[in-house]
């Protein structure tokens, strides 16, 4: 009788929690729903995200099949052995789909979107913009890119980027050339643009440069 108490509990598990899962992409806060196990594979690999997606999912259909065997043994603890045994294979097939459609990239939003394409774009631009290019390479590059961008002449020093890995403070005469450029990129719950700052001297000679990932989470 245990093993198949145990069966229909990791089959409920797995289904909840892939079912969940495809439902972020309807509604956000399905999400919640995922985020004991989220917790859980955030501190196990120690990752500055949400987890990776298959971590995150057997997380949390270890806690809900947890749960649901609790239930079960609860409410159904005297259901006879063979009602048990065909509860789990009517549950096999189901379970099977959500499961597969859940471990689909495509299909799950859980799964990291085009992040190859935007380390390949941010070291394209990084390469494009080097220290030392004059503004009107700058804008050149810019613009063949189809990139917006804004200009500043600094009237004082003024810090014009601060971020954990970078500041960039500006001197009187100095121009900024600022931008950002939206990509499709993302890795649940954020996803990322990249960000371009660049300061030039009063020689019009490229002195500091910052082109990253910016991670945007709601």
């Amino acid at each position: 009788m245990a093993k198949y108490k145990i069966t229909v509990a990791l089959l409920c598990g797995a289904g909840f929690t892939s079912l969940v899962a495809l439902l972020i992409r309807v509604l956000l806060p399905f999400s919640l729903l995922l985020f004991p196990g989220g917790i859980l594979a955030h501190f196990t690999v120690r990752s500055d995200d949400f987890g990776p997606p298959l971590l995150v999912l057997a997380a949390n259909v270890l806690l809900y099949s947890a749960a649901a065997y609790a239930g079960i043994s609860f409410l159904y603890g005297g259901i006879a052995v063979q009602k048990m045994r065909l509860a789990a294979l009517r549950l096999v097939l189901p379970v099977a789909i959500l499961v597969g459609l859940a471990c689909i990239p495509a299909v799950d939003p859980l799964w990291p979107r085009g992040m190859t394409k935007l380390a390949e774009q941010e070291k394209a631009l990084q390469d494009a913009l080097p220290v030392g290019m004059s503004v009107k390479g700058a804008r050149n590059v810019l613009n063949s890119k189809r990139i917006q961008f804004q200009e500043q002449d600094e009237k004082s020093p003024e810090i014009v980027l601060q971020r954990q890995d970078k500041t960039i403070t500006a001197a009187v005469g100095d121009r900024v050339i600022s931008a950002r450029l939206e990509t499709e990129a993302s890795q649940f719950p954020c996803g990322y643009d990249i960000e371009v700052v660049l300061l030039f001297g009063p020689d019009q000679q490229m002195k500091d440069q910052y082109v990253h990932r910016l991670r945007l989470c709601p």
